[in-house]
């Protein structure tokens, strides 16, 4: 019978893992590549005239006379800064990544590193960005969603652990009549305040997410509708947001 228990539960806790090894981020090689052959186009216009042949010389010369060669000269440089620094960053995120992050009921493990769900302090949703970021007692962990397989399931697996448990924290808190800053918002027992103004929770008709798309970029933002009139705060502004989102439909639903 002993066995059989400990069989059973080490396939609980089995089930209860899921790992996620980590992807080849294919754009920012394609950019890092782009951004290595306009170093070398420069380099090789440079140095053509002290007589290291990077390019054929005709090529070079070819290249200098035509109507882009000016430009190249003067803005080359930045903008291979701008793309390797910038455009290419998610190659390098994922060259120092660990291979595999494990969830479990416990902990986020990643090699010899363990983040432990009680240990995390705020929780913040970058949507534009793909990225989910956790602050705990030992620091910060930027998570980019998207250098990692089933995205959709570690984001959804990283909520369920992180926002259940400061929930119950929240919720303690303002039942004791302590204030709980989300951001721009101060949660209390009689309500949300917003600089310096309290929406009674007779006053808030609605809460959601809603999606932004401006000029190609996307973002969330977390609307609520009170007294009214439609507020909309970024959702990467809102510390702990989901936190908040769920407090909020519980308490409002109740």
């Amino acid at each position: 019978m002993i066995v059989y228990r400990r069989s059973a539960q080490a396939r609980l806790e089995t089930a209860l893992k899921r790992s996620h090894h980590k992807i080849l981020p294919t754009h920012s090689v394609y950019w890092f590549l782009a951004g290595l052959a306009l170093l070398y186009v420069e380099a090789a216009a440079l140095l053509d005239p002290l007589g290291v042949p990077l390019l054929p010389h005709q090529v070079v010369q070819d290249v200098l006379r035509s109507g882009f060669g000016f430009y190249l000269l003067l803005l080359c440089v930045p903008y291979c800064i701008w793309i390797l620094g910038w455009r290419a960053n998610d190659l390098y995120a994922w060259l120092m990544a660990p291979h595999t992050l494990t969830v479990d009921d416990e902990a986020l493990r990643a090699d010899g590193m363990r983040i432990r769900w009680r240990d995390v302090r705020e929780i913040i949703e970058q949507h534009a960005d793909d990225r989910l970021i956790l602050r705990h007692t030992g620091g910060t962990l930027r998570l980019r969603l998207y250098l990692w397989s089933d995205p959709d399931v570690l984001h959804e697996a990283v909520l369920e652990q992180v926002v259940s448990r400061l929930l119950a924290r929240v919720s303690h808190q303002v039942s004791e009549g302590k204030p709980v800053r989300f951001g721009p918002l101060v949660l209390g027992d009689a309500g949300l305040i917003h600089r310096g103004k309290l929406w009674r929770w007779g006053d808030i008709e609605s809460i959601r997410l809603q999606d932004e798309v401006e000029q190609g970029q996307t973002s969330r933002d977390l609307v609520i509708v009170a007294q009214g009139r439609t507020r909309k705060f970024d959702e990467a502004k809102v510390i702990n947001s989901p936190v908040l989102l769920a407090y909020l439909s519980d308490r409002l639903a109740g």
